[in-house]
């Protein structure tokens, strides 16, 4: 794929999730807005009623087990409600780019019919589209890992599978580093996580499992959340090029190996049925002779 082909592809993605999140914005944070204004009304109502005998830090505690309000990202605190919205623009984009890259982290999902038909066709043209685009990339980084592996390493080019294995070590150290450990880093100091967990939702993110346990952005707010998810949105689609390459190249050493242990077969066959052959001449030559 050249540059120019993919350059178009990764504007027309990027203009395709951001429409696609405005208008999972527009389906769903109405119905959001109006659950989040039914329950201020009643949780309003409930600490008027009950005042005598419930406070307001007894209603916080009934509240976390209440699977309705928790699923509609309904936080209430001493009776005063605030929504933490999950269809601003910044979660919007950031769900419909789970859903092209399958993810799916699970935590997110359209609570309308109108959100739950159009994500549904969105995803069915986004994520062939997606995967086209990960494939262009996985060749670019695939085209600069062999250029970086077939430069010589002057105080090493005496030693030629010594040479190869440092080349390839600091390749992956240096792209582990740089998409795994350091973005774990420092979505650990950001989310408040752990690091290992920080190192566990990374490696389900770039494997598209996504079981939904830790996603980011739940501790930004405003333009800062918006930023926040795009950088995070660009690191997940490297990573997934990445080892998107990573696959490619195994399969691509695995298939060399296969082959040529089967030519290597080939060759020894032959040369027992040379053999063979040789035998059976100079039998039947001695034969002739008797």
């Amino acid at each position: 794929m050249e540059i120019k082909t993919l350059l178009i592809l990764i504007l027309i993605l990027f203009v395709y999730s951001l429409i696609g999140g405005a208008i999972m914005m527009a389906l769903e944070q109405t119905n959001e807005e109006t659950a989040s204004t039914d329950i201020t009304t009643t949780l309003s109502t409930f600490l008027t009623d009950h005042s005598s005998c419930m406070t307001s830090s007894e209603l916080s505690t009934l509240l976390t087990e209440v699977k309705d309000a928790y699923d509609s990202g309904v936080m209430s605190v001493n009776g005063n409600t605030s929504a933490a919205t999950q269809w601003d623009f910044g979660n919007s984009i950031f769900f419909v780019v789970t859903a092209i890259t399958t993810i799916g982290y699970g935590n997110q999902t359209p609570a309308t019919k109108g959100g739950q038909a159009f994500i549904v066709i969105f995803a069915l043209i986004g994520i062939p589209a997606t995967g086209l685009m990960i494939a262009g990339l996985a060749e670019k980084i695939k085209n600069l890992n062999s250029y970086f592996t077939n430069k010589t390493i002057p105080c090493l080019n005496k030693y030629t599978k010594t040479e190869k294995g440092f080349k390839y070590f600091l390749l992956y150290f240096t792209t582990i580093c740089l998409l795994i450990l350091i973005p774990s880093a420092i979505l650990s100091a950001i989310e408040d996580w752990a690091y290992g967990e920080a190192i566990y939702y990374t490696l389900i993110t770039f494997t598209t499992i996504g079981f939904g346990d830790f996603v980011v952005g739940n501790t930004t707010e405003g333009g800062t959340k918006i930023v926040y998810k795009l950088l995070v949105i660009i690191w997940i689609f490297t990573g997934l090029a990445w080892l998107g390459a990573l696959i490619g190249e195994c399969t691509e050493t695995a298939k060399a190996f296969t082959e040529k242990k089967e030519k290597k077969q080939v060759k020894v066959g032959s040369n027992v049925d040379d053999t063979y052959e040789d035998v059976n001449t100079k039998v039947k030559s001695l034969n002739t002779k008797q």
